[in-house]
């Protein structure tokens, strides 16, 4: 397996180390020209122009255009590309993602110096913030300095119904509520947990926050004093792993081994209801506005439940090879996204698969939501075992074409384990076992 270098961590560099171990394949089948690896790698794959580009260290192409490149260069003398299995393309597509990240870093600073100049030049109100104004009208990526770097780790995420407070949940015991416009911490951590806070969620009408930890324990809090109102909930063994409210608050879905539900309407005295079910998951439940559960599991199977009856719905969802790893819902409840190695799209009252799976270029899915408008479906991608660890990305699709909505965002070293839209949609947090926490300006797909 190929160990490519890197340089000092700096964008042109890496790219231009990446470029000279690109031509150093190229010289060992002959010193290929740019026809023959056009040729190689079929009409309309790639065009000269680019490959000549990428061979200078001059851009960063899609991955999609860069691995098939690369393949091309592997095994050219075989007379066939090189799988998506071969045991180097792992290490070029990290390579990939490391140098798309440096790119977008550096754009990031670049834009802050930038935006430092301005502001000797204009006041308040002046030209920097009028040129951001029209990027976010007009629906471009933008990518936030982080809001944290320091945070032991995050593990969870979530926006508050309104959008003003995001809470996480942190490595050391801890979860944190955010001010989302100033991305700075909004009072003291919330102590109390035992063990890594791994899930959080608010309440519909923004007056509770539910946290569950591996310690086995969720414990509901008052938003507006940041102190308990109950004592903790307990019962899950080997951790809790998700909370979820129902649409009118009045639940309360918690997730360990298996599912259990409580009724919050009297938030110092919350019930159980009913008996744990659906053991043997091995994904986060999704819960529908309607009230239904989703569930995943082994074998490639999801089931649909009510949870007030809690029973199964109808026969399970077929389709992924492997296990189910996530899921969710849209917001009105018709669709069912389910993830594995694909994303596959399920209408929810028909129980009928609705489209082609969507691709995600082998890697594994850790997370996906939808929009709350309803426009865009975001899911975390990358590998995560010991031997094919990569940098997770975050890749969008228009749910009107569901085409890809351009290249797979980085951003983070390693896993991210969190991510959440805010309620307008047009803003996606993330957060990575590096300790960052990110905000980004989603671009928005074309009317």
């Amino acid at each position: 397996m190929s160990v490519l270098r890197t340089g000092g961590g700096r964008y042109q560099e890496e790219l231009e180390a990446a470029a000279a171990e690109l031509r150093s394949l190229q010289a060992t089948h002959g010193g290929l020209t740019l026809k023959q690896i056009v040729s190689r790698a079929g009409r309309g794959n790639l065009g000269e122009s680019m490959v000549s580009a990428v061979l200078r260290g001059r851009t960063l192409p899609r991955c999609d255009y860069y691995l098939t490149l690369v393949r091309v260069l592997l095994t050219y003398d075989t007379g066939k590309l090189a799988s998506w299995q071969h045991e180097d393309i792992a290490v070029w597509k990290t390579r990939w993602q490391r140098l798309q990240r440096l790119k977008q870093d550096e754009k990031i600073g670049k834009s802050v110096r930038a935006q430092s100049a301005a502001e000797q030049l204009q006041t308040a109100g002046g030209l920097a913030e009028r040129v951001l104004l029209s990027v976010v009208r007009a629906g471009e990526y933008i990518q936030l300095l982080p809001m944290a770097a320091d945070t032991g780790g995050v593990w969870a995420v979530a926006f508050s119904p309104e959008g003003s407070l995001i809470a996480t949940g942190h490595g050391p015991k801890t979860a944190q509520l955010w001010d989302t416009v100033a991305r700075q911490r909004s009072g003291l951590p919330l102590f109390g947990h035992t063990d890594r806070v791994v899930t959080v969620a608010f309440s519909p009408d923004q007056v509770l926050l539910a946290t569950g930890s591996d310690d086995g324990t969720v414990r509901l809090w008052d938003v507006a004093s940041r102190t308990l109102v109950a004592e903790p909930l307990d019962g899950h063994s080997g951790g809790a792993s998700t909370v979820l409210f129902s649409a009118d608050g009045r639940l309360l879905v918690t997730v360990g081994r298996t599912i259990r539900l409580w009724d919050v309407t009297d938030a110092a005295k919350p019930l159980k209801i009913g008996k744990p079910f659906s053991g043997s998951l091995t994904a986060p439940p999704a819960l529908s506005s309607a009230g239904l559960l989703a569930t995943g599991h082994s074998g490639g199977v999801a089931h649909i439940w009510d949870l007030a009856q809690q029973t199964k719905l109808g026969g399970p969802l077929r389709g992924h090879a492997g296990d189910v790893t996530a899921l969710c819902f849209s917001l009105d409840g018709e669709l069912l996204a389910t993830a594995g190695q694909d994303i596959q799209l399920w209408n929810v009252a028909r129980a009928e698969m609705i489209h082609e799976p969507l691709q995600c270029a082998g890697e594994q899915v850790l997370r996906v939501a939808f929009s709350p408008d309803g426009r865009v479906l975001a899911a975390v991608t990358g590998y995560h075992d010991q031997e094919e660890a990569t940098d997770h990305v975050v890749r969008l699709w228009d749910t009107g074409t569901w085409k890809e909505l351009g290249d797979p965002l980085a951003g983070h070293s390693g896993t991210v384990d969190a991510a959440a839209f805010s309620p307008d949609s047009r803003l996606y947090a993330t957060g990575g076992h590096d300790g960052l926490l990110r905000l980004r300006i989603l671009p928005a797909p074309r009317p």
